[in-house]
Parts: C-alpha cells; structure tokens; sequence
C-alpha cells in the first residue's frame, strides 16, 4: 500500500519487465570471467618482466585490473 500511494509500482514493473532482462544481458556479454590461476600467471608474469621494481606491488601499481572475488 505504501509503494502503491507513493507512486512505485510502475518502477516496479519496470525493474521485473523486459528492461531489466536486456541490461542483465548486456552487461554479462561484457564480463570477462577469469580463474584464480589466470590471475596469478598474469601477476607473476608482470613481476617477471621487472622484478626489481615489481616484486611486492598490488594488481593496480602494476597496471593490472583490479579483481572482485566472491
């Protein structure tokens, strides 16, 4: 009732309709879904170049993206 008298269901409808279905599918088309042990190579392998200055910096100083893990 409270949504209904502010005036939120029609967001509602929007968030549960074809709208909501195309971004979701959009957005995984542009997801790159890499392993642990992918992530790990690449850091080594970016330490390996320069291992002087590397050794001990984050994924971001080394111009890595950053990883989200869940």
């Amino acid at each position: 009732k409270l949504f209904q008298d502010q005036g939120w269901l029609g967001y509602f409808d929007i968030l549960n309709g074809p709208v909501y279905i195309q971004l979701v599918k959009d957005f995984w088309k542009r997801c790159d879904i890499i392993t642990q042990e992918e992530a790990d190579k690449e850091y080594n392998n970016n330490v390996a170049e320069d291992p002087e200055n590397n050794r001990g910096k984050s994924r971001e100083q080394l111009g890595l993206d950053v990883l989200v893990m869940k």
